[in-house]
C-alpha cells in the first residue's frame, strides 16, 4: 500500500534486534558511501559531489557475485560476512529489517520512497530509496533519526548493509555494505549508484537463474550495527572543524609540500620529553648561526606547547637551508634524524649539556673476529644512534635482532689470518651490543634496492611488532652480569608510519606520549587524534602477499583493505627503556628561554595589530603629499620617487628628504578636511606655523580653503609612463569624500593618490635670491636646497588656471648630477628665455649668464628646448619639466663623468647598483699563478687563534671591496676603468680580470669583448645590487683568454684524488697539459712511462685521451683523470690504442710497489688478449652514480679474492671498508645483477663472457664524497 501523501511505504516488515556481539577479527572497513539530500530528490549529480566533499573516498556499490555470500535470508551469516567486527569498538545493538515492495512498478514512479523504521542502538532508522536515481540507476540509503534526548550535536557510528534480493529465490540478490559517522550535516548515507534498473531484472548480475526482481516484486534488507567510538571519539570523523588540542592536548604540524616524514619525526622528538628539556637547555640568544637550528627548534616546540592551532615548519627548514624544492622532496628520515643530530651536537659544544644527547640515544655495539682453536680476538666497540633490522625474510622484531647479531664462521678459503703468530684460522665474526639506550630508534628496511628492476622498491610483507621487548638476548655474553641482570626490556612508544608506494605515498607517526597512560595518538600533519591499539600493531604490521587467486576470491571492500593493509606498514620503531622512563619522560622540563617566548608573543602581538591594521584598512586609504622640498633634493626622473615605477624606486637610494610624506586618512573624509590636514602637516596651521604670526592661518570648520596659501593639484600618469602634477581638484568637489575624489579624479586603476602642494611661497618668483652672487663653478645644491625651504614668507593665495606650472631641474657640473629646483607658474605664451633671469636669481648666478634648457619628456627622451619662442610653442604645460645647464658646459665638466644634463640622464636611464670584492683563486686553480700579488700584505694572527685570523681576512677584504653605479651601455673596457680608478694603486685596468657573480654565489668570468646590455636587462631595478668579484692578473686579459682552463683530477689512488684546475693555451696538447699536472704534482720521472690519461662523463667512464690530441678537441662537458696505472698502460700501448708519455722506465724493475709490479706481470702474460673493463660506482640504485670511474685490466685466470685484493688496493681502502661493498656487473642500459662474492671458483672474466653487450663491472657503496647528479635525488643537508 502506497501513502502518496509522506511518500512511505507501508508494507509487511521483518524486523530482527540483534544484540551487542564482541568483536572477534581485525577488518578495515575500506568502502565509504554517498549522502542523499532529502530537500532534492532529482539532484542525483548533487548528492554525489557532497559525499565526495564530505568523505575522504567514495564508494558505489559493489560489483560482486552473489555466490560469494550467504542467502538473502540467512541474516546473521550475511550481517557477518558484510560487516566486520572493529577491534576495540564495541557493538551497542545491531538490527536488520526487510522491506518487501510488492509494486515496484508503481513505486518506480516516484521521486524518493522511505521504508518503516526499526530501532538499533537508541535511533530509529529507515532506508530511502530513490527508484529512478539517476538516470536508470537506482540508489539506496540508510538514515537514521535521533529522539529529542540527543541533543542538536548527536552523531552515531554505525556499520550498515543494504541487500536488493528475490523473495522467492533468496540466494539472488545484491548486497552492498558501509559504514558512517552520522550526524545533523550528513542524516543520511548510502550508494547514489546501488543498482541500474537493467541489472534489477537480469538474472547474470547475480550469477544466478533468477533475477533480483520477479513479478514486479523484491525485497530490500537493511543491516546496521551500531558502534561505540568512545575510545578514539574520531571513528569515521571527517575532521571538519576538529581542534586536536581540545581531543588530544597536541597540535599538528603543517605540511609544507612534501614534509610529512619531517613532521613524524618532530612529533616523536616533542613527545620525547628528555630531548625537548635538552633542545630548550642549549643558549641561542647570541645569534650566532651554529644555533640556528636549535632556535627555531625551541622556537617550534614553544608554538606546539601554546598554540591551539596547527604549527607552520617554514622557519625550521629555512634554518637547514633549505628553499622550496626542498620542501617538495621526500627524504630519509634516518639521514635527516643523523644531521639534525650532528647540528645539534655541535650547538651544544662548550655547554653543560655537551654531550647529553649520547646519554638519550646513544647505545654500543661491538664488531668481533673471535678464532674457534686459538685464544685470539679482534674487536671494535662502535656507539650507533639507531639500528637498522632488515624486514625482508622476517617476520618480526625478534628474528631481525637474532639476524642482525647472526655468527658468521671463517672457515675453508674463507679463514682468518690471526697474525703472524697463529696464521689462518676458523674463525666466528658477527656484532654484539654492549650497551642500548634509553631511547631506542630502530630503523626497518622497508625500503632497498631491486638490481633487476634498477629502482628502490617496498617491502610491503607482513612484520610485527611487540608492545614490549626484552633486548637482554642480544647482549654481550662477556659482560659483567650486573650489566646483563639489568632490566633491559623496552616499551613501544613510538610507530612511525609509511603509507603508500615508493614512488607516492605519506607518512604520520603513532606515539604514547605517557608513561603510565595507554593512550596512543596519531600525528597526522597538522592532526591529531586519538587510536586503538589495533590501529598502531596490526594496521601497521604490512600484509603477506596474496596469489591471484586468493585475490579473486576477496570482495571488492576486502580488496580494497588488503590493499590498504598491505601499503601500510611501519619504518621506524621508538622504544623507551623501562627501567628509564623517569628519565625519558620527566615531569619537569627545562622552560623555554624567555627570549624566545618573549619574541614569538612579540609576534603573535604584531600580528594580531596587523590583521587589525588590515582590516582597518579597508576603511582607510594613503595620500602622498609631494612638494617642492622634496623636489629640490631629488636627483631622479620625474618630480618625486615613484614606487609605481620600479625600474628606478628603492626606498633608500635617494636623499631621505626627497620621499614626500604619507598620511593615512579615511577613505569617507571630506577632501576640505585633507586640506586642514595638509595644512597642519606643512606647518600652517597658527598654533604650529614656521613663519610669523601674520603668515600663519587659523584652521577651523569654517575656513574658506581659497584663502589656503597652497593648492593641492592631482599627480597622475602619462601615457609616457611619467608621472607628473596636472590639475586642481575643482572646488565643487571640496566637500566630497576622498573616495569619490580618487574615482573621478584619478583616472587610472593603478594611480596612488598623489598630490603635489602648489605652494605660492615655494614659486619661482616668490623665492628670495641669495644677498651675493655666485659662478656656476662653486654653485652648492645644498644651500639652494636650504634657502628654498627655509622660504617661509607666506604670499597672497593667487593661483591663476589660465597659468602653466613648469618645473625647473639644473644640471651642476660640479656635482655632476640634476637636482629639481622649484616650479614657475607662468602663463603659456610665456618665451622660454624669460625664465632665464628668474632661474639665475634663484641659483644665485649673475642674471647675464647663459642658460641651455632641455625638456625631461620621459627617461628616455631628452629634448633641446627652443628659448626663443613661447612655452606654447615648444608644447610645454603643466607637470612638464625643463632642465637647464649653463651654457656650453661641457668645458666646466671637462674631468667628469658626464659632460652635460643628457649624459647625465643616459647614464640615469640604464644604471644599475653593483658591489665589487675581490676573489682569490684557489692553490688548486692554474689561475692562481696569473694573479699578481695583492697590494695589501697578508696579515697573520699572532696568537694563532683561527677566528681572529678570519676576522682580519674579513677586515682586509672589506677594505678592499666597495659599491657603485654603472651603466648597462658600458663595455668590458669602461667598467674595467671605473673598477681600477676605484682601487688606484696605479692598478691597469688591461689586466683586471671581472666576474659577475649569480643567485647561487658561483662566479662567472666576463668576457674582454663584451657590453654589459648582452648580459643585464636594461630594465635592472636601481634596487637590485649585482654582485661583481675581481682579480687582478700578472698578464692582460687578452692573453688570458687566448688560453683554455682544463679541470683534471690527480688519482693516488682511484678514491684519493687532487682536482687540479689548469690553464694551457688552446693550441697546445694533452702532453703539454701533463707536463704541467706532473709538475704541480711533483711526479717522480719513474712514473712518467706508464701514466694514463682518461675522460668520465656523468661518472661513467667515456673515453681513452691521446696525448697528443689538441687541448682545443677536449670536450668541455667531460671530466678528465690521470694516474699511474702500469698494467692497464702496458696491454694498451700493446694493442697499439696508446702511445706512451715517456720511453725511459717501461720495465717491470721500473715499478717499485709490489701489487703494482705483479699486476704488470699478469698483463705482460696475457697481452695476446685486451683484458680491460670501465668501472663506475654507485650507491642502491644505479641512478644514484658517483666517484671516479676507472678502467680495470682483468685476467683469465685469477682467482675472484686476488682480483678483489687488487680492486682493493687500486680503490685505496682497507679491508673491512672494502667488504661493505658489493660487486656487480651491469650492461649498457644498467642492468645485470651482483656477484656471488662467496662463491669459491668465482672468475670475473667468466663472468664477464656470459653478458652478450658491452658490460661494466659496478660498485655498490656510499659516496664518500657526497655529490648528487639529479636535483631530484639531492641528499639531506641542514647548511
Amino acid at each position: 500500500m502506497i501513502d502518496n501523501d509522506d511518500k512511505i511505504i507501508d508494507i509487511d516488515s521483518d524486523c530482527d534486534i540483534v544484540g551487542e556481539k564482541p568483536p572477534d577479527t581485525i577488518v578495515l572497513s575500506a568502502s565509504d558511501a554517498d549522502s542523499a539530500d532529502d530537500s532534492d530528490p532529482d539532484a542525483m549529480d548533487d548528492m554525489d559531489a557532497c559525499a565526495a566533499e564530505n568523505e575522504p573516498s567514495k564508494a558505489t556499490s559493489q560489483s560482486t557475485q552473489s555466490s560469494l555470500y550467504p542467502k538473502a535470508d540467512e541474516y546473521e551469516k550475511l550481517a557477518s560476512r558484510l560487516m566486520k567486527p572493529l577491534p576495540e569498538y564495541p557493538v551497542v545493538g545491531e538490527a536488520h529489517y526487510t522491506w518487501t515492495i510488492s509494486d515496484w512498478s508503481s513505486v518506480r514512479r516516484e521521486d524518493k520512497v522511505r521504508s518503516g523504521r526499526f530501532e538499533c542502538g537508541g535511533f530509529s532508522w529507515n532506508m530511502l530509496l530513490f527508484p529512478r536515481g539517476n538516470n536508470d540507476t537506482v540508489s539506496l540509503y540508510m538514515e537514521p533519526h535521533p529522539s529529542e534526548s540527543h541533543g542538536p550535536n548527536w552523531y552515531v557510528c554505525a556499520q550498515f548493509a543494504l541487500d536488493m534480493w528475490n523473495p522467492e529465490h533468496p540466494e539472488s540478490h545484491y548486497p552492498s555494505s558501509s559504514s558512517h559517522r552520522f550526524n545533523k550535516n550528513e542524516t543520511d548515507w548510502g550508494f547514489s549508484a546501488f543498482i541500474t534498473g537493467r541489472d534489477l531484472a537480469n538474472p547474470a548480475k547475480c550469477n544466478q537463474p533468477h533475477a533480483i526482481l520477479e513479478n514486479n516484486t523484491l525485497n530490500i534488507t537493511g543491516y546496521v550495527r551500531v558502534i561505540d567510538d568512545s575510545a578514539t571519539g574520531v571513528l569515521w570523523h571527517n575532521f571538519v572543524e576538529y581542534d586536536s588540542k581540545a581531543h588530544t592536548g597536541y597540535v599538528g604540524l603543517n605540511n609544507q609540500g612534501a614534509t610529512c616524514y619531517l613532521n613524524s619525526l618532530l612529533q616523536s622528538y616533542y613527545t620525547t620529553r628528555v630531548f625537548r628539556d635538552l633542545v630548550c637547555q642549549i643558549p641561542t640568544d647570541d645569534g650566532a648561526g651554529s644555533k640556528a637550528v636549535p632556535l627555531a627548534l625551541q622556537r617550534i616546540f614553544y608554538l606546539m606547547q601554546s598554540s591551539n592551532e596547527p604549527v607552520g615548519t617554514l622557519e625550521l627548514t629555512k634554518s637547514f637551508g633549505w628553499d622550496s624544492s626542498d620542501a617538495f622532496t621526500q627524504h630519509d628520515v634516518q639521514e635527516l634524524n643523523r644531521v639534525l643530530m650532528d647540528r645539534l651536537e655541535t650547538a651544544m659544544k662548550g655547554t653543560p649539556i655537551e654531550k647529553k644527547l649520547n646519554d638519550v640515544f646513544v647505545g654500543k655495539m661491538k664488531s668481533y673476529i673471535k678464532c674457534v682453536n686459538v685464544p685470539y680476538e679482534s674487536s671494535r666497540v662502535e656507539e650507533f644512534w639507531d639500528i637498522q633490522l632488515n624486514v625482508k625474510g622476517f617476520r618480526n622484531l625478534q628474528q631481525s635482532f637474532e639476524n642482525y647479531i647472526e655468527i658468521e664462521m671463517l672457515e675453508g678459503e674463507n679463514k682468518y689470518q690471526a697474525g703472524e703468530e697463529y696464521g689462518y684460522q676458523d674463525a666466528k665474526k658477527g656484532v654484539v651490543f654492549e650497551s642500548f639506550p634509553p631511547v631506542l630508534h630502530l630503523q626497518l628496511k622497508r625500503f632497498e634496492y631491486d638490481f633487476m628492476v634498477d629502482d628502490l622498491v617496498k617491502i610491503d610483507d607482513l612484520y610485527e611488532f611487540p608492545d614490549k621487548i626484552d633486548l637482554s638476548p642480544y647482549l654481550d655474553t662477556d659482560l659483567p652480569p650486573a650489566v646483563r641482570n639489568q632490566n633491559w626490556n623496552y616499551k613501544l612508544h613510538g610507530v612511525l608510519v609509511h603509507q603508500g608506494s615508493i614512488s607516492n605515498g605519506h607518512y604520520y607517526a603513532m606515539i604514547k606520549p605517557e608513561a603510565n597512560s595507554q593512550t596512543w595518538l596519531r600525528f597526522d600533519d597538522d592532526k591529531v587524534w586519538k587510536v586503538t591499539p589495533s590501529q598502531v600493531f596490526q594496521e601497521n604490521f604490512g600484509a603477506q602477499e596474496l596469489s591471484p587467486i586468493q585475490l579473486r576470491s576477496l570482495t571488492r571492500s576486502e580488496r580494497n583493505e588488503y590493499l590498504i593493509r598491505r601499503a601500510t606498514s611501519a619504518y621506524m620503531l621508538v622504544y623507551y627503556r623501562e627501567s628509564e622512563m623517569e628519565f625519558v619522560l620527566p615531569e619537569k622540563l627545562a622552560s623555554i628561554p624567555d627570549h624566545v617566548s618573549e619574541q614569538i608573543n612579540r609576534e603573535r602581538e604584531e600580528l594580531a595589530n596587523w590583521e587589525k591594521k588590515k582590516r582597518e584598512a579597508m576603511f582607510y586609504t594613503n595620500v602622498k603629499l609631494a612638494t617642492v622640498d622634496n623636489f629640490v633634493c631629488y636627483n631622479g626622473f620625474d618630480t618625486y620617487p615613484d614606487p609605481a615605477k620600479p625600474k628606478f624606486y628603492d626606498p633608500n637610494i635617494f636623499d631621505k628628504r626627497a620621499y614626500p610624506p604619507v598620511l593615512s586618512v579615511k577613505k569617507d573624509m571630506t577632501f576640505a578636511s585633507l586640506y586642514k590636514l595638509v595644512a597642519q602637516e606643512l606647518g600652517y596651521e597658527k598654533e604650529n606655523a614656521l613663519g610669523t604670526e601674520d603668515d600663519a592661518i587659523s584652521i577651523d570648520d569654517d575656513t574658506d580653503l581659497s584663502k589656503f596659501p597652497f593648492r593641492l593639484l592631482t599627480v597622475k600618469h602619462r601615457n609616457n609612463r611619467t608621472s607628473r602634477p596636472d590639475s586642481a581638484v575643482p572646488p565643487e568637489m571640496y566637500e566630497s569624500t576622498i573616495n569619490d575624489v580618487y574615482t573621478q579624479c584619478f583616472k587610472r586603476k593603478y594611480d596612488e593618490l598623489v598630490f603635489f602642494v602648489e605652494e605660492s611661497r615655494k614659486e619661482l618668483s616668490h623665492i628670495t635670491p641669495p644677498t651675493t652672487k655666485t659662478a656656476p663653478e662653486v654653485f652648492d645644491f645644498e644651500a639652494l636646497a636650504d634657502r628654498i625651504v627655509s622660504n617661509q614668507d607666506a604670499k597672497p593665495a593667487h593661483f591663476d588656471d589660465s597659468d602653466v606650472k613648469i618645473f625647473i631641474k639644473y644640471f651642476d657640473p660640479v656635482l655632476n648630477e640634476v637636482r629639481g629646483v622649484t616650479y614657475a607658474s607662468v602663463p603659456k605664451d610665456t618665451v622660454v628665455s624669460e625664465l632665464m633671469e628668474p632661474i639665475n636669481n634663484v641659483l644665485g648666478f649673475d642674471e647675464s649668464t647663459p642658460l641651455e634648457f632641455f625638456e625631461e619628456v620621459s627617461s628616455t627622451r631628452i629634448e633641446p628646448v627652443d628659448s626663443s619662442v613661447t612655452l606654447e610653442k615648444n608644447e610645454l604645460g603643466t607637470g612638464d619639466i625643463l632642465t637647464v645647464q649653463i651654457a656650453n658646459v661641457e668645458s666646466s665638466a671637462v674631468e667628469k663623468k658626464f659632460s652635460n644634463a643628457r649624459d647625465y640622464y643616459d647614464f640615469l636611464s640604464t644604471r644599475f647598483h653593483i658591489m665589487v670584492k675581490p676573489c682569490k683563486a684557489g692553490d688548486d686553480e692554474e689561475d692562481s699563478n696569473f694573479v699578481a700579488d695583492e697590494q695589501t700584505p697578508e696579515t697573520e694572527s699572532t696568537n694563532g687563534e683561527t677566528t681572529e685570523a678570519q676576522e682580519i681576512q674579513l677586515a682586509k677584504e672589506m677594505s678592499r671591496s666597495f659599491d657603485m653605479w654603472v651603466s648597462t651601455s658600458y663595455t668590458y673596457q669602461e667598467l674595467a676603468e671605473e673598477i681600477a680608478m676605484k682601487l688606484g694603486n696605479n692598478v691597469n685596468p688591461e689586466h683586471l680580470r671581472l666576474f659577475v657573480l649569480n643567485n647561487s654565489g658561483s662566479r662567472l668570468p666576463l668576457s674582454s669583448n663584451l657590453v654589459l646590455s648582452q648580459i643585464f636587462n636594461k630594465q635592472v631595478a636601481v634596487s637590485t645590487t649585482i654582485q661583481f668579484e675581481y682579480e687582478v692578473l700578472n698578464i692582460t686579459l687578452e692573453e688570458y683568454e687566448n688560453m683554455k682552463s682544463v679541470k683534471i683530477y690527480w688519482l693516488n689512488t682511484i678514491l684519493q684524488f687532487h682536482l687540479l684546475d689548469m690553464l694551457v693555451p688552446k693550441t697546445s696538447t694533452v702532453a703539454d697539459l701533463i707536463k704541467k699536472v706532473i709538475d704541480k704534482m711533483d711526479v717522480p720521472k719513474e712514473h712518467w712511462s706508464n701514466l694514463l690519461v682518461w675522460a668520465g662523463q656523468e661518472y661513467k667512464y667515456a673515453d681513452l685521451v691521446k696525448f697528443d690530441r689538441s687541448i682545443e678537441d677536449l670536450n668541455s662537458s667531460y671530466e678528465y683523470y690521470c694516474g699511474y696505472f702500469p698494467a692497464e698502460v702496458e696491454i694498451l700501448t700493446s694493442h697499439d690504442m696508446f702511445k706512451r708519455f715517456d720511453e725511459n722506465y717501461t720495465s717491470e724493475s721500473d715499478i717499485t710497489d709490489e701489487t703494482l709490479r705483479s699486476e704488470f706481470q699478469l698483463a705482460q702474460r696475457y697481452l695476446k688478449s685486451l683484458n680491460i673493463i670501465p668501472v663506475f660506482h654507485f650507491h642502491k640504485s644505479t641512478s644514484y652514480v658517483h666517484s671516479k670511474p676507472f678502467v680495470f685490466a682483468v685476467f683469465p685466470d685469477e682467482l675472484f679474492e686476488d682480483t678483489k685484493t687488487r680492486l682493493r688496493k687500486k680503490l685505496g681502502l682497507g679491508i673491512q671498508a672494502f667488504e661493505k661493498i658489493k660487486i656487480a656487473l651491469a650492461d649498457s642500459n644498467d642492468k645485470g645483477r651482483y656477484l656471488d662474492m662467496d662463491k669459491a671458483d668465482l672468475n670475473l672474466l667468466q663472468e664477464i663472457s656470459k653478458f652478450d653487450s658491452h658490460v661494466s663491472l659496478a660498485l655498490d657503496h656510499p659516496d664518500r664524497t657526497p655529490r648528487r647528479v639529479n636535483p631530484y635525488e639531492r641528499g639531506i643537508s641542514i647548511r
